[in-house]
């Protein structure tokens, strides 16, 4: 009865919450003044300097398309340098090796369309670097790819007689800007609070209370033998020596900057987990 309430509640909620944050994300594509727009109409304004984007331009579908299409590509490559590149790039405190193109490239494409399919254990395969810099950022803009996307296609059923779709430039800044960023700066501090962890830290190793015996599987892996007699280094199940076990002693304890990520990952339906087992690790998810 009580999972009944709790879903009930999730629901309702979601439904409370998606009503306000719908007519805000309207207003803000449509270029409308919000309560964010004192603090970030400047940076935003700011940021079509910079780049030279034409906020009044009025794209068709091929020129929206085919910005849609280069944006990924350039995030794609980069994404790809990053991790190959990541054992000689700062941000490494594990000293991890570069990521194999192979790996990368997966890696990158899956993240780069918002799929984020992973092949790979985050805790020992990517550098913090690549997890904050690539990974996070990608969360971010290939949500607000989509979102931009979704934006166009509903301008194109509204304005089936006006010229233009809006600028996929100015779209993607908007939602990044006035959507997605507060939205997961709220989400990352409360995730920080409740107890995942965001620090630059290298990894920590934790002494175990008592030793665990554990054994090569089929799956390339180790398991813990049930019912092991450990003395020293020597394992024992019913007084018969276990040749290949080995006794553990410590335990890893990863840490970085898990909480971001997690923040966009949930809001943004990306996908992506900081750490290999996604949310089932603790320092993912460490409560209710």
């Amino acid at each position: 009865m009580s999972a009944i309430i709790q879903y009930a509640l999730y629901f309702a909620v979601l439904i409370a919450l998606a009503i306000p944050l719908g007519k805000f994300m309207a207003r803000v594509m449509d270029g409308e003044h919000t309560f964010l727009s004192p603090v970030l109409a400047p940076v935003e304004r700011g940021v079509y300097r910079l780049l030279r984007i034409d906020a009044s331009e009025q794209m068709g579908w091929k020129r929206y398309l085919v910005s849609v299409l280069a944006f990924s590509g350039i995030g794609l490559v980069v994404l790809v340098a990053l991790q190959m590149l990541q054992a000689v790039l700062p941000g490494n405190p594990q000293h991890l090796p570069g990521v194999s193109w192979d790996l990368s490239f997966n890696t990158a494409a899956s993240f780069i369309t918002n799929t984020n399919w992973q092949s790979y254990s985050g805790e020992t395969t990517l550098s913090y670097l690549v997890q904050f810099m690539g990974l996070t950022v990608q969360n971010f803009v290939s949500a607000g790819t989509g979102i931009a996307v979704m934006f166009a296609l509903i301008r194109g059923f509204r304005q089936v007689k006006e010229q233009g779709l809006g600028s996929f430039w100015v779209d993607l800044t908007r939602t990044v800007l006035y959507v997605l960023i507060p939205l997961n700066l709220v989400f990352g501090i409360c995730l920080a609070a409740g107890g995942v962890i965001s620090n630059f830290q290298p990894a920590q190793k934790a002494e175990l209370v008592e030793p665990v015996a554990v054994q090569p599987n089929a799956d390339g892996g180790w398991s813990v033998i049930d019912g092991a007699q450990i003395e020293g280094d020597t394992v024992k199940v019913d007084g018969k020596v276990v040749e290949d076990a080995r006794v553990v002693t410590e335990q890893f304890l990863p840490q970085g900057p898990a909480a971001p990520q997690v923040a966009i990952k949930q809001s943004g339906t990306n996908g992506g987990g900081f750490f290999g087992v996604n949310s089932a690790h603790p320092y993912e998810n460490p409560n209710a």
